[in-house]
């Protein structure tokens, strides 16, 4: 199986003192985000996560994205085995994902990537 996990959101009320808080606790490199990002956690230059407003999503929570192969098939799926759509498909640079929470709450974004 490849990596299940592609993206990770970091929902905060201060990006910045998220930030620098990992990166004081892990060695993370955190620089500037863009457009809805306040910050974004990247290795070797390159973006792994990003810290965005809470929103939709409460404060302090980590947000794994998933590839899937049909991105309606697989929110189908996820409310017919107990979960239900938290923020409905939108679309951005990289993609579009559809959040949705399992039967326990936890959330996780189906992606399908830009072509």
């Amino acid at each position: 199986m490849s990596a299940p996990f592609v993206w990770f959101d970091l929902t905060a009320a201060d990006g910045r003192g998220v930030g620098e808080f990992y990166q004081e606790l892990f060695g993370w490199t955190v620089g500037p985000g863009a457009g809805d990002y306040a910050g974004w956690f990247t290795d070797d230059g390159q973006p792994w996560a990003g810290v965005v407003p809470a929103g939709a999503v409460p404060s302090g929570r980590w947000v794994p994205y998933v590839v899937v192969d049909d991105l309606d098939a697989a929110t189908k799926q996820a409310v017919a085995l107990g979960g239900r759509v938290v923020r409905a498909a939108t679309a951005g640079p990289a993609g579009t994902s559809v959040l949705v929470a399992d039967p326990g709450d936890a959330l996780v974004a189906l992606f399908v990537p830009a072509s």
